[in-house]
């Protein structure tokens, strides 16, 4: 996407690693930034860090659907638009399947694939009303390509949402809104 004055990106998991680095860069590139994270006090304390009043901290847990709504409704009243996602949260919890509990297989999935489908649900239509297109950007792993020991919940989740990714990109086309899948 080329820069535009306002815009605006929205980006989860951003308290800290892949998340606050790409926060960031679209700060050094001018655009406002809504971090998005579950960790309250280090998402304030890295966002006051940023010295910015273009990065607009919101705790919000990914997999809990109201808490997304909230989120992209204040950003909306806040800033006015979304131009572009990033689906950066995610938790890993390694130990073989037989060795992993539900509960451990619930939370990894809520966030790590539940989390992206709400963010996009509650975002794209905006997206598409707005008639300006935009980008959402999926962050999955190695880990989704290619199946590694120790990795069940993790990799499934990885791998769906690349497949949730391919999906998108079909569907969102046509609304010039384009879908990423970044592989660190």
């Amino acid at each position: 996407m080329t820069q535009q004055d306002g815009n605006v990106a929205m980006i989860t998991g951003a308290a800290r690693g892949i998340g606050l680095a790409t926060a960031k860069r679209f700060l050094a590139e001018g655009w406002h930034v809504v971090m998005i994270d579950r960790l309250g006090d280090l998402l304030q304390k890295e966002a006051r860090a940023l010295g910015s009043n273009r990065a607009h901290p919101i705790v919000c847990d990914v997999s809990v659907p109201d808490q997304v709504s909230s989120a992209v409704t204040e950003t909306l009243e806040t800033l006015g638009r979304i131009d572009a996602l990033v689906n950066n949260a995610g938790i890993a919890e390694f130990a073989p399947l037989l060795e992993t509990s539900f509960e451990t297989w619930t939370e990894v999935m809520a966030t790590n694939l539940n989390g992206p489908f709400l963010m996009t649900q509650a975002v794209a239509p905006h997206m598409v009303a707005a008639g300006r297109g935009g980008h959402l950007v999926n962050v999955s792993s190695a880990a989704g390509l290619v199946a590694l020991p120790w990795h069940a919940a993790y990799s499934a989740s990885k791998y769906g949402l690349r497949g949730l990714s391919e999906v998108l990109r079909f569907d969102l086309a046509r609304h010039d809104i384009g879908v990423s899948v970044v592989v660190p």
